[in-house]
């Protein structure tokens, strides 16, 4: 537990980084950007290597109490013949109620057109760090091509300071206040990734989208 206070406090008081923000307009140049940008900025790394870190305090953690705790009833033998007897869907479904354990849930297809993307998600659940910077992309993908539709460009940046925050995304030409992503460690492994204000950003990609939609008519 003391262990889980410490990493707190080294959140809140991570160190402040300078960030490049990065234009983006769309298109596969864009998409390229993008990529470099989440692979290569040093305030965002630093961003995503902590909350790594802190993931793997957690589940650390959470192996030492609530492992014992999920397998209380059952002594090794026992939880071994349990699984043998299960079904194959049921054992998969025990499997992964163990901490650690849950598999990470099936993705739609990426955001390409605003024609096609109807609704952008504005938060995934990702089971290993290894797949952060993708599902940063993929939030962050479906603003870009909106304001390629709308002649305009995003603009990106790594968030300095305490807490979670760790993406801004501006749109030029809005009236909106930059969209803030975060990507927050679970206590039983994993992260989540997310869009502050989802009900508002949803109305305002909605609005967006559909005033692009009907001036292509």
């Amino acid at each position: 537990m003391r262990q889980l206070i410490l990493l707190g406090l080294l959140a809140a008081a991570a160190p402040a980084l300078a960030a490049s923000p990065v234009r983006l307009t769309g298109g596969a140049k864009a998409e390229d950007k993008l990529r470099r940008f989440i692979e290569q900025d040093a305030a965002l790394k630093a961003r995503l290597d902590e909350a790594a870190r802190r993931e793997e305090a957690y589940v650390a953690e959470a192996r030492e109490s609530d492992l014992r705790d999920a397998v209380s009833d059952f002594s090794g033998e026992s939880l071994r013949s349990a699984l043998e007897k299960t079904s194959a869907e049921k054992r998969k479904d025990l499997v992964s109620g163990l901490p650690g354990m849950a598999s990470a849930p099936k993705l739609s297809a990426p955001c390409r057109s605003v024609d096609d993307c109807a609704n952008p998600e504005l938060a995934l659940d990702v089971a290993d760090s290894r797949a952060l910077a993708e599902s940063v992309r993929r939030l962050v993908r479906p603003w870009m091509v909106l304001q390629q539709a709308r002649g305009s460009e995003a603009v990106v940046s790594a968030v300095d300071g305490p807490g979670d925050a760790a993406i801004a995304v501006k749109l030029k030409d809005l009236d909106a206040q930059p969209l803030i992503l975060n990507v927050s460690p679970r206590l039983l492994g994993g992260f989540k990734v997310w869009f502050e204000r989802p009900l508002v950003l949803a109305a305002l990609y909605g609005r967006e989208r559909e005033a692009v939609l009907r001036s292509s008519r």
